[in-house]
């Protein structure tokens, strides 16, 4: 599943790897409203802004959409990552778009929520 590349790719800072599956025009909305275009997010994992270290998911639901050239992803995810130099654990429920171009299929969207404690 594309989602799982971009998490391995995340993890492992593989930047070729992202530059290819995030769509140019991708935004990142994180937990704490800050928002991240394609190069802004790339940058921040490249000098460790975000170092993200595990991440898990369950309730995945992916549903495509239109001409089947979006797809929308929906579930669960505890993700441990240091992100300003404080290792968090992240416990959220996300949804995700995923848009099929010329390219293959590319990262548009994020928007994740913490669930309560």
């Amino acid at each position: 599943m594309m989602e799982e590349r971009r998490w391995q790719a995340m993890i492992n800072e593989d930047l070729g790897a992202l530059n290819v599956l995030l769509h140019p025009q991708m935004r990142y909305t994180h937990s704490n409203a800050t928002v991240d275009t394609k190069d802004s997010y790339i940058a921040a994992i490249e000098n460790k802004t975000f170092d993200y270290r595990n991440v898990e998911t369950k309730d995945t639901e992916v549903q495509l959409i239109g001409e089947n050239d979006l797809g929308l992803v929906n579930g669960k995810a505890l993700i441990s990552v240091v992100a300003g130099g404080r290792e968090l654990s992240l416990d959220c429920r996300y949804t995700c778009i995923w848009k099929h171009t010329e390219n293959g299929w590319q990262f548009l969207a994020w928007h994740n929520t913490p669930l309560p404690k």
